[in-house]
């Protein structure tokens, strides 16, 4: 987040793995969410955490995801040759523990981790989904007008 692409803006921070069915539904929220209501001072970036046994093999999944959905935010390799929560936490100290991928990070303009959230629930869950879908960008607007 030292990098001047986040400065002063609301970032969230997306814990995932390509391999992963709600992460993918989440990549896609996010995606079209990016592209329909993209503000100057907003930004997505994306952990990966891949099973992939060697790096080139992990950056080709996340480029085949890229790829795939349309990404428009980077996904920077986390780790590779394993997905074990216990090594995220490794790499995320600052967390308590990942809890599920996806793991959702909202970080406010000044770099302070403002929410938290564990899993997605994905366009299945029908009204769960509306719900979420309402409530992420009311919390976005939010932290935007601070």
């Amino acid at each position: 987040l030292k990098d001047s692409r986040f400065k002063d803006k609301v970032v969230v921070v997306q814990i995932m793995g390509t391999w992963c069915p709600n992460c993918l539904d989440e990549t896609k929220f996010l995606s079209d969410y990016v592209k329909t209501k993209k503000q100057g001072n907003f930004e997505v970036v994306a952990l990966a955490f891949e099973y992939a046994k060697t790096r080139d093999l992990a950056f080709k999944s996340i480029e085949r995801l890229k790829s795939r959905v349309g990404v428009p935010y980077p996904i920077l390799l986390a780790q590779y040759a394993s997905s074990s929560k216990s090594k995220a936490n490794e790499k995320l100290p600052m967390l308590n523990h990942v809890l599920s991928y996806p793991t959702t990070i909202f970080i406010d303009k000044k770099r302070k981790v403002r929410k938290i959230l564990t899993g997605f629930n994905g366009p299945a869950t029908g009204q769960k989904y509306v719900d979420f879908k309402e409530e992420f960008d009311q919390y976005i607007e939010l932290l935007l007008s601070e």
